[in-house]
């Protein structure tokens, strides 16, 4: 009698461990969310926890919060809102790209098959795809396509709740531009990466990369906003393409109030808040043209 009032007991508690263990599951798969989708979800030091190799000198890219933040009319009588972006690698070696054919002529349209080189500590690396080049003929150089997105979010501004679409991928041309004050044991003291080569491209460790306001497609429309607040972010390595150590410190932000009367931007936030000094060094060829 005892034992068929187990077995009955066991019968019983298969349905719930399933059921439970389904739940677990689908919770975990589908409720916690992506990172790299929210302007919240930067993670302190404290959390993060490096599970990549230690033989591998993998980088690792932290935007700044967009500075330089304008609104100017063009001759076209467009309202322009113009920014200033920093990024920097923070990580154990540099990021390092290269292209499959060296030999391409520079001044043709066309894209060319990138690698990224992960250097590593017993004098070995590895190199994996990670992209295409293409020429930018405003710059007169090869970009990387799809390396940062900026998205223009409103936060409390009139008739313009949802500006879905604003979202825009824009190509880089990856070098050592501005020295960055960080204590790092990899960090070069001079630039490694300083051209927008056709055959290589790269960020040094503690080394950052600036492109100014006043540089092409360093801007964004804004001619149909109303006066508000806005949310400018800002997205490193948005379609996670390149091997990092960590991806949660890809996004930088800056809140901002727009008055559209004067043309004038008040800066209310940051995020991150507390930021390494940047002294920019290579700014008066920063292309290396």
């Amino acid at each position: 009698m005892q034992i068929r009032l187990i077995r009955i007991a066991i019968i019983l508690l298969i349905p719930i461990v399933l059921f439970s263990a389904y739940y677990t599951w689908g919770y975990s798969r589908d409720v916690v969310p992506e990172p790299l989708m929210q302007a919240s979800a930067i993670t302190s030091v404290q959390e993060f926890v490096d599970t990549t190799d230690p033989n591998d000198l993998v980088p690792d890219l932290v935007p700044l919060p967009a500075r330089d933040l304008k609104v100017q009319k063009d001759d076209e009588g467009k309202i322009l809102l113009y920014f200033s972006t920093t990024y920097y690698n923070q990580g154990r070696g540099p990021i390092e790209l290269r292209v499959d054919d060296p030999e391409t002529d520079v001044h043709r349209d066309v894209n060319r098959t990138v690698t990224q080189r992960i250097h590593q500590k017993d004098g070995g690396y590895r190199d994996d795809p990670v992209g295409t080049f293409e020429w930018h003929q405003e710059h007169l150089h090869y970009h990387f396509k799809a390396f940062v997105e900026f998205d223009l979010q409103a936060v409390d501004a009139p008739n313009h709740e949802d500006l879905a679409g604003s979202r825009i991928k824009s190509t880089f041309c990856l070098r050592d531009v501005s020295r960055v004050d960080l204590d790092l044991p990899n960090r070069e003291e001079e630039a490694q990466f300083d051209s927008c080569s056709k055959k290589l491209q790269g960020v040094s460790v503690g080394w950052g990369d600036t492109y100014y306001w006043d540089y092409p497609a360093q801007n964004i429309d804004v001619s149909s906003l109303n006066s508000g607040v806005y949310r400018f972010v800002t997205r490193a390595n948005p379609e996670v393409r390149l091997e990092e150590i960590n991806y949660e410190n890809n996004i930088s932000s800056v809140v901002f109030k727009l008055d559209m009367e004067n043309l004038t931007v008040e800066v209310l936030e940051e995020t991150p808040r507390i930021t390494p000094e940047v002294e920019h060094l290579h700014l008066e060829d920063p292309f290396g043209m």
